[in-house]
């Protein structure tokens, strides 16, 4: 089995600085022997862009944006890109740029899927603001109702968030835009100030996302690989964002299984899968949020194993994985 590609989501509202972020990126990987992937999406049917990246592995998303119209596809283009790729052109990192209306949240919930979730290891969010507009777009009269939640959900979901431009505004603006930000934010998320898009390029490409995978190791444990130096159970370098995957042996009865799924805890944002049920042949995919499950009858000829995906803040993945074990192997 290959190794998880780390992969690091790039976002940001328009103008803020993303794509030369992505360049600084690019070039330090290169200077240091390190093969770089690309995924570039653009809301229309062509990516100005593309001149930029000519010599990168770059697989381009376009008309439409990967968290919503074409998240379907997203998962589907990307498992092919990957799986098209021969061992020694496996990508060291991948990098993905959402549109500046991207919200990151559905791109988790994309790289998240069964078809990805053991292909990309999701070491980070990283979120471009621009600091000489972010007061003016928190402006009812000066942005939209959509375009001030679109900004929040930028930043309460981002694991380290560049505040960029800040050479354009005066220190005492400055000062206020980080207080609104540092309001926001997660307290694990790092802020860091810069012009140009000028950073530490090693502290971005540190791990602040933990993904588990009990299929692969005992209870409790990590799901990465030693390859990449995985830090998941460092409290300093670790986001409390998680997706917990377990994997489904047996089937399991439908209306346990809701009940299971009501009483995880608050903090749990999604829930996916595929399951096979008792009382009904084949394999079904299940998506669970706002405490409501829905089972979709899949294919025949589907290639994926049974599994559990949840992704939420602050989960406990081994009282978790107790409890499914518990609940179902009676």
């Amino acid at each position: 089995m290959r190794k998880r590609v780390p992969t690091y989501i790039i976002t940001g509202f328009l103008g803020s600085g993303k794509t030369t972020v992505l360049q600084n990126l690019l070039t330090y990987c290169k200077d240091n022997n390190r093969k770089p992937a690309i995924v570039l999406n653009e809301i229309g049917d062509t990516n100005v862009e593309q001149d930029l990246f000519r010599d990168d592995h770059v697989l381009e998303m376009l008309n439409g944006c990967i968290c919503c119209s074409i998240q379907g596809d997203f998962t589907q283009e990307l498992h092919s890109f990957l799986m098209s790729l021969k061992e020694e052109d496996v990508p060291d990192l991948l990098f993905i740029e959402g549109t500046g209306i991207a919200n990151p949240i559905e791109i988790v919930d994309g790289l998240t899927d069964p078809l990805l979730i053991d292909m990309v290891d999701l070491f980070s969010i990283i979120n471009l603001i621009d600091g000489s507009k972010y007061i003016e777009y928190q402006s009812i009269f000066s942005s939209s109702k959509d375009v001030r939640a679109l900004l929040k959900s930028q930043v309460t979901t981002s694991t380290y968030i560049i505040l960029n431009k800040m050479d354009l505004i005066s220190e005492k603006l400055a000062e206020k835009v980080k207080r609104k930000i540092s309001a926001l934010k997660k307290d694990e998320a790092l802020l860091v100030e810069t012009s140009y898009g000028e950073v530490d390029i090693q502290e971005v490409l540190e791990k602040r996302i933990t993904t588990h995978r009990t299929e692969k190791l005992p209870l409790g444990k990590c799901g990465c690989t030693d390859e990449h130096h995985c830090t998941t159970h460092s409290p300093v370098n670790n986001h409390s964002f998680q997706a917990i995957k377990i994997a489904v042996t047996n089937p399991v009865d439908r209306i346990q299984f809701e009940k299971w799924l009501m009483q995880l805890p608050e903090t749990l944002v999604r829930g996916k899968g595929i399951v096979q049920l008792t009382e009904t042949e084949g394999l079904f995919q299940f998506q669970y949020a706002s405490k409501q499950l829905k089972l979709t009858r899949m294919k025949e000829g589907n290639k994926i194993n049974p599994c559990l995906i949840l992704i939420g803040v602050d989960l406990d993945s081994k009282k978790i994985e107790g409890s499914y074990t518990e609940t179902f192997s009676r």
